[in-house]
Order: structure tokens, then C-alpha cells, then sequence
């Protein structure tokens, strides 16, 4: 699709990708700061930055190069060098997710409803990066990437399989924090507002700033936007 834009559209096309993950990591860096959980992609990045010397950033960085890894092992002769692209915004996401972290270091916690406040504001933010990222049409997350796999491998809706593979992740961070904490950790209702709320923001986003999606797409025509990601 990009081939038959000039140059000017493809820019814009990428610099709406570098806004949705800048969007998306200042998402991660509040919920980090809220204590209330991250969303389900970040959640083992999360825990793991809990209960080691390393960031969340970085964790997130090892993580989404071992979701490619894990790419390469289901995908086999069907991978390819894009597989391998997906590293590039995934660590542009990752050093964007620290940076934002020490940004906000100044923000205060006085009470829990500070903290939902902070939460819901992280979730507005992660769906509307998301809205840009999905969009932009250029490349895809390892997230994405890795739920791709599986749904080309095992023949299911991609959609069906973003669900279990957020699942997934969330019970492997919870996991993670009984291994090393034995108590629950990184892991709480900001999780679960997120799994619940952000797909219908990108829904709602798509569907009525029909401009805003069209120009973001460079769509040719004006049929009805389809949810990016529903499941998110």
C-alpha cells in the first residue's frame, strides 16, 4: 500500500507510527507510575522490572525480541525480514517507555483516586497510540506479530487469537510475581480495565472521526472504518 504513495504520504504514514508509540509509551510510563497494573502487553515487561535491577523499558525490549524469537519458531520457513522490522519500533517503545517514566517522576500519589485517574488516562492514551499505530499501516509490533503467528498457523481469527495471547501474558506475569514475590504483583484492576476498555476506545475512535481514520489510512474511499483492534 505504501508503494503507491509519494514520498510525502510515506513519511506521514511512519510519523504516525512514531506518534502512536510515543502516545503508547507514555501510557505504559503512567499506569507503571499508578501502581494499578499496566495493560496486558506490558504486564510481564512489568512484573520482571519488579523483581530485577532492570527497567521496564528494557524488559520490554528483551521481551518483544523474544516474541519475535518465538515468531521465528512457529512461523519457521514462513518468516521473514519483516518479522525481523518489528524489532525496531519495539525498541523505540521500549527506550520511550523509560524516558517517560523519568518525565513523570514527578507526579504524586496521594490517594487511590489519583491513581484510577492516572490509570484511565494511561488507557485513553495506550488506545489512542494504538488507533495511530494500527493505522499508519507500516509495521507491525512483535505484540501484534507474535498473535499473527499463531492465528496464521493455527488457522483462527487474529482477533481470537490477540484475546489469548493477552491472556496469556497477564497469567505468565502473574506467575512471574508468585515465582519471585510469592504475592501478587504488577498485576491489578488497571490490567483489567485496560483488556476491557482500550479496544472499545479504538473502536469509538474509528468510528466516529471518520476523518481523523481516513486520513490516517489514506483511504481512497469512504465505506465504513472497521475496528483496528477490538480486543485490545
Amino acid at each position: 500500500m505504501l508503494k503507491k504513495l509519494g514520498i510525502l504520504g510515506v513519511i506521514k504514514h511512519y510519523a504516525c507510527l512514531i506518534f502512536g508509540i510515543a502516545l503508547m509509551g507514555a501510557s505504559v510510563a503512567l499506569a507503571k507510575i499508578a501502581l494499578l497494573g499496566t495493560s496486558p502487553i506490558s504486564s510481564v515487561p512489568n512484573v520482571l522490572s519488579e523483581v530485577s535491577n532492570l527497567t521496564i523499558g528494557q524488559w520490554t525490549i528483551i521481551f518483544n525480541f523474544l516474541l519475535v524469537v518465538l515468531e521465528w519458531i512457529v512461523l519457521r520457513h514462513n518468516f521473514t525480514f519483516l518479522n525481523v522490522v518489528q524489532l525496531l519500533p519495539s525498541m523505540l517503545f521500549g527506550a520511550l517507555i523509560d524516558w517517560f517514566v523519568k518525565l513523570f517522576s514527578f507526579i504524586k500519589l496521594p490517594n487511590y483516586g489519583v491513581q484510577i485517574g492516572l490509570t484511565l488516562l494511561s488507557i485513553v492514551l495506550l488506545a489512542t497510540g494504538v488507533f495511530f499505530e494500527v493505522n499508519s499501516r507500516t509495521i507491525m509490533m512483535a505484540g501484534e506479530g507474535i498473535s499473527f503467528a499463531f492465528a496464521y498457523v493455527l488457522r483462527i481469527a487474529f482477533s481470537r487469537m490477540k484475546v489469548r495471547s493477552d491472556i496469556t501474558m497477564v497469567i505468565g506475569a502473574v506467575i512471574i510475581g508468585l515465582l519471585f514475590s510469592h504475592q501478587l504483583i504488577g498485576v491489578r484492576e488497571g490490567t483489567v480495565l485496560s483488556a476491557l476498555l482500550s479496544g472499545r476506545i479504538v473502536g469509538f475512535i474509528e468510528l466516529h472521526m471518520p476523518r481523523l481514520t481516513h486520513w490516517v489510512r489514506d483511504d481512497q474511499d469512504n465505506t465504513p472504518n472497521q475496528p483496528a483492534m477490538a480486543d485490545r
